[in-house]
Formats: structure tokens, C-alpha cells, sequence
């Protein structure tokens, strides 16, 4: 039970599709609706990435930027939804990028979904939060809400409690004496009801202190089998990329 009061056990209960189980040059490319469907089918919970375009939609893309995963240039947030569809296909898939909304559509409740919210300094912090707020409405349950940025996190702690919250730590919250107090503050500030630790950080004092509290650690992103026995041994979810997990369910 995180932090004494709240309990998701479905948070730890699947492994987790990085981006959906995605295969690069595919039509299953990451974070399209191939990828999140073929997540689904395989029984493995699915988790995406969200950011806000010009005009508040929330669309479901890694980068900041479309031209690793696209035909355009540019920031995503400086385009308007409709400019995005109707002029950029994603990788080779032939199609524009979904929406949030489009996910849920496909997800429909079937398995646990992971929504990581990227944060743009050109947007409005408050509107991108708002965003995914409106999209999650009359969905249900098994959806959770995590970020790098404790900002986002503080945001649904105050806004959306019903659903669960995970902040997510890289190398930067781990580097330093003055790093790891600035996590115990947020930490304390936003109650996450999980935390994702980069795999290649793990085992550390922060994360096995967390987990013998009885709280939720996922870990990210595992891509072998040496990553995995890892992520097995230290965190109790494990969030992969192919080729690593599948055709191996436990």
C-alpha cells in the first residue's frame, strides 16, 4: 500500500509494453495504435507517451521534435492537431499520430495503461494536465498518470486524485547529494502512488528503501535478458522492449 493509504495492486500485476510492443520500421512503430493493439492482444500492460499541441490536444508521441519519427520538422507543440494529421505520417506506418482519446479507444479498459506526460516549456504546464484530464473522462479504471517532472505529478495529486501517480527517476535525481534531497522533497511534496527507475540505476539506496515500505517500484526500460534478471531482482514491474520479455511471460 503506497504511502499508507492507497492501493493499486493491478499497478504490478503485468509486464509493461514500452511504447506499446512496438517493432521499429513497422507498422507497429512506437506509440501508434498497431503497437498499443498488439500490446493488448499479447496480455501485456501498455504504456505511452503524451504531449499537448498548439491548440491543447493531447496526441501520443515521444519527442519533442517530429523529425526522428516523421516526415516534418518542427516542435510538436507548435503545430495545431488537424495540421499534424492531415500533413505528417509516422514512421512507415502510412498514418498521422494518435490521439489520446484513439488509445483509450483501442485500450478500452483490457489491460493496465501507462500514460508518461512529456512537458514542453512552450506550453502551459496546467493546460497539458488539463488536457489528459479531459481525455481520461467516462474512461474508468486501470490508468495511470507518471512523469519525469514532479510538477505534473503535484498537478493530479491536487486535480485527479482517483488515479494513480508515478514519478519517474533517471541519472539526474541520483547524481548528487543535493539531487537526492531535492527527490525526497518532491517526493513528500507529490505522494506518488509508484515510482519507474531507470533499470540501469538500480539496485540504490533511494528505490530499495522505497520498496520495503511496501511501495510499487517499476523499472525502465528493460531490453535483455541480462537488464531483466535486474529488473526481476530489484523492482517489482518490469517495463521492456522487445526482444526482451516477450514469448517469456511468467
Amino acid at each position: 500500500m503506497a504511502n499508507g493509504k492507497r492501493n493499486f495492486p493491478w499497478l504490478t500485476e503485468f509486464d509493461v509494453a514500452h511504447r506499446g510492443l512496438f517493432e521499429a520500421g513497422t507498422e507497429a512503430e512506437e506509440n501508434t495504435l498497431k503497437a498499443v493493439e498488439l500490446a493488448v492482444d499479447a496480455g501485456y500492460a501498455v504504456e505511452i507517451d503524451v504531449r499537448a499541441t498548439v491548440d491543447d490536444i493531447i496526441v501520443v508521441f515521444h519527442d519533442d521534435t517530429l523529425e526522428r519519427m516523421t516526415n516534418g520538422k518542427g516542435h510538436v507543440s507548435t503545430w495545431g492537431f488537424r495540421q499534424l494529421r492531415d500533413e505528417f505520417t509516422v514512421g512507415k506506418t502510412g498514418l498521422p499520430m494518435p490521439s489520446l482519446p484513439d488509445v483509450l479507444d483501442v485500450v478500452q479498459q483490457k489491460t493496465p495503461l501507462f500514460v508518461e506526460i512529456k512537458y514542453d516549456k512552450r506550453k502551459d504546464l496546467q493546460k497539458v494536465c488539463a488536457g489528459v484530464r479531459h481525455a481520461f473522462e467516462g474512461y474508468g479504471k486501470n490508468v495511470a498518470v507518471m512523469s519525469f517532472d514532479p510538477r505534473i505529478v503535484t498537478w493530479f495529486k491536487t486535480y485527479m486524485p482517483k488515479y494513480p501517480r508515478g514519478l519517474v527517476i533517471g541519472r539526474e535525481f541520483l547524481l548528487s547529494m543535493k539531487a537526492r534531497l531535492a527527490l525526497q522533497y518532491w517526493v513528500h511534496k507529490c505522494k506518488p502512488d509508484f515510482i519507474a527507475c531507470d533499470v540501469n540505476l538500480l539496485p540504490n539506496s533511494f528505490c530499495t528503501a522505497w520498496r520495503k515500505k511496501g511501495n510499487p517500484l517499476l523499472t525502465w526500460t528493460v531490453r535483455d535478458d541480462m537488464m531483466e534478471e535486474i529488473a526481476r531482482q530489484h523492482a517489482d514491474a518490469v517495463i521492456f522492449e522487445k526482444p526482451a520479455i516477450v514469448g517469456k511471460k511468467s
